[in-house]
């Protein structure tokens, strides 16, 4: 989030007050870091001048490059007022309006935390209103059949049912048992039996348990009827608390006793209890409206109901699913944060709005590739829970990528931007899904309780998610390009056909790039780099190197590729604090280790956000105050002006022992 794009914009800045940064072919972000490189790309483009009110003509002339003079933030230090040597008017505005505007998630003229939470609860109250209506009717239509209702009482018949099937399974599996003990050798009939028996005799489980779920959600509504309304309430809000607090850093100190995986299935469980006790009680006083009425009312109360769904369905298949979840007000805040409308800046030091970024697609920053201004790929993580094939299905994606030319994976190959998805894809909208990071079925390299296919099916259904839905690219599966997703298909009904989040699908699912790989690595040592300059903004106070660990693994087992890093390099890094807040620094920000591709030798330069000796003086002072620094919790996207100058001026001082390291062939 903002703590890397901070600490990656000291580091862009040092390279370029050297003249390194126009040395480099490629800027490959992912995350929090493509916060700040979709803001230079925005503004190496140059796209803001156009369409420029003749009043600004003067102040939107300027260029910017990746050199000391040009580098669209300077590469001074804060200046405010006046520029200095390093740093011009321009510069000064820009850095300015970046340092004022670190709480991007509330920017304040006019859009508040109640903003941000108003968008939270639309999501949750459309996904609440579409499952009420479809459980509701279903238990209208459960209460009308007359089988429900005249052979037993409602409850009993459902729990009998139940019941009924579960020992039904019972009995298959010792029947499968006795057939297994009397087989003889390892005939191809016997194997081929095994297996398709083992693929069928999950499902009569399912139906056992749903009807026993639903017997038993009736029953506790028909026990309860006066207050089932005020229980199913209390019981949804309860469980989404539980499941909530199961993923707090300090639940496992509390519940010591019980696996953090259970709290959560318990949460989600009593939710998903107290919903369908809602839709049932909902469903009943439907019902018991009507029998005062002669004639059909039953009948014509059915219908009516039958009428309100296929509206709500209707509704749902209108509404484009990406512009009513959270995603679209996360690009929006990111947009006019970090990709503003620089004239308005560079005028009158401020913006209000982006409305030049926001038309802007990916693929028009092919035409303003000049000069020394690297070739970004933004990337991003296509979610693949369901795949058919074994290794995306275990890391649960692949590597997606969006960049000015082409933009794909391996796992559907790759498409022109410009014809990708119709061509829509904005850099707004490519940064803020590179930095999607929380979303259903993704989690960070392909791990975190999002993947939980339980939590995963409740943030599909109340659309929590900031990643984006989009068309397939691979034309065979998904030839309309223009195609868009909605609400229902693939949104709402995504959330319960699972297996349709793979890569045949029409429709796949992006989230962040860092549920495949956080370092943005990938991509360019796919290429052969031959200097690879990397910096790690994540929160890893314990040094556990998970992000370095993963794409080490993931670019030696698919590409053959191996960095050589010395386990004595990584000790370099760490820094320590004793009992009495006294800090041991570390040896060194940055360690250097070669590349070995399987056709030469390529070099890389680990920065890592870390507490090296010779610190500027109010980055020790913020230390002193902030003891989680530089490993402030990632929840916290709410940074002001001496938060933000901390990381940035931490990366300037590490990258400034970089650029005099001897060994590194720039």
């Amino acid at each position: 989030g903002i703590r890397s794009a901070s600490f990656c914009l000291g580091v862009m800045q040092l390279l370029a007050r050297e003249n390194k940064l126009k040395k480099f072919e490629y800027l490959s972000t992912v995350s929090g870091g493509g916060y700040i490189g979709g803001s230079l790309s925005w503004m190496w483009s140059g796209i803001w001048r156009q369409n420029r009110p003749q009043a600004m003509e003067q102040e939107c002339a300027r260029e910017f490059g990746t050199g000391r003079s040009d580098f669209p933030y300077g590469c001074g230090e804060r200046n405010s007022s006046a520029p200095d040597q390093d740093m011009n008017r321009d510069q000064a505005s820009l850095m300015r309006y970046l340092r004022q505007h670190g709480e991007y998630l509330v920017p304040g003229k006019g859009i508040s935390f109640l903003s941000f939470l108003s968008v939270v609860l639309r999501s949750v109250t459309m996904g609440l209103v579409t499952l009420l209506v479809l459980a509701s009717w279903f238990f209208h239509v459960l209460h009308m059949t007359p089988v429900f209702n005249d052979f037993f009482t409602g409850v009993s018949y459902m729990l009998f049912a139940g019941c009924a099937v579960f020992v039904a399974y019972l009995l298959c599996l010792l029947c499968y048992g006795v057939l297994v003990m009397l087989a003889r050798g390892n005939h191809a009939q016997s194997y081929n039996f095994r297996r398709r028996w083992e693929i069928f005799i999950k499902w009569p489980l399912i139906v056992s348990l749903f009807l026993l779920f639903i017997g038993a959600t009736d029953s506790l509504r028909a026990l309860i009827e006066a207050r089932a309304l005020e229980v199913g309430g209390v019981a949804a809000f309860a469980g989404s608390l539980v499941a909530w607090f199961s993923q707090r850093a300090k639940v496992s100190s509390i519940l010591k006793f019980l696996p953090r995986v259970a709290v959560i299935y318990a949460g989600v469980t009593l939710m998903f209890l107290g919903l369908f006790m809602l839709s049932d009680q909902i469903a009943f006083m439907i019902i018991s409206s009507g029998e005062t009425d002669a004639g059909n009312a039953d009948m014509k109360l059915l219908a009516m109901h039958t009428v309100v769904v296929a509206f709500v369905l209707v509704m749902a298949w209108l509404v484009p699913i990406n512009k009513v979840s959270i995603h679209r007000y996360y690009r929006d805040r990111l947009m006019e944060t970090f990709m503003p409308d620089v004239c308005d800046i560079l005028h009158q030091g401020d913006s209000f709005v982006a409305t030049a970024a926001n038309e802007t697609g990916v693929h028009a920053l092919k035409d303003t590739l000049t000069g020394d201004i690297p070739y970004h790929i933004i990337n991003t993580n296509i979610v693949l829970v369901e795949s058919g094939i074994a290794k995306f299905r275990g890391r649960g994606g692949d590597n997606f990528i969006l960049s000015p030319c082409y933009s794909g994976s391996n796992a559907t190959g790759w498409r022109r931007t410009e014809v990708f998805a119709g061509g829509s894809i904005t850099l707004p909208t490519a940064v803020a899904i590179s930095g999607a990071a929380a979303n259903p079925d993704a989690g960070v390299a392909g791990k975190g309780i999002t993947i939980n296919p339980l939590v995963s099916t409740l943030m599909s259904i109340f659309n929590l998610r900031l990643g984006y839905w989009c068309v397939n690219p691979d034309w065979r599966i998904q030839p309309d390009q223009h195609a868009n997703p909605n609400y229902l298909i693939p949104g709402f009904w995504g959330s319960l056909g699972r297996s349709e989040i793979n890569e045949t699908s029409p429709y796949v699912q992006l989230s962040d790039g860092g549920h495949f790989e956080n370092l943005a690595m990938y991509e360019l040592l796919r290429r052969r780099c031959k200097l690879i300059i990397c910096c790690d903004g994540e929160q890893d106070s314990d040094f556990a190197f998970e992000s370095l660990a993963n794409v080490i693994e993931k670019v030696r087992v698919d590409l053959g590729i191996t960095i050589d890093i010395d386990a004595d390099d990584l000790m370099d890094l760490k820094y320590s604090v004793n009992e009495q807040g006294e800090i041991k620094y570390a040896k060194s920000g940055y360690l250097v280790s070669d590349i070995k591709y399987p056709d030469g030798i390529g070099q890389f330069v680990y920065i890592k956000t870390t507490l090296p000796n010779e610190l500027p003086g109010d980055v020790v002072g913020y230390r002193s105050k902030h003891p989680d620094f530089p490993d402030e919790t990632t929840a916290d996207q709410f940074f002001d002006e001496t938060q933000m100058e901390a990381y940035r001026m931490l990366g300037k001082h590490i990258a400034s022992a970089v650029v005099k390291d001897t060994s590194i062939n720039w």
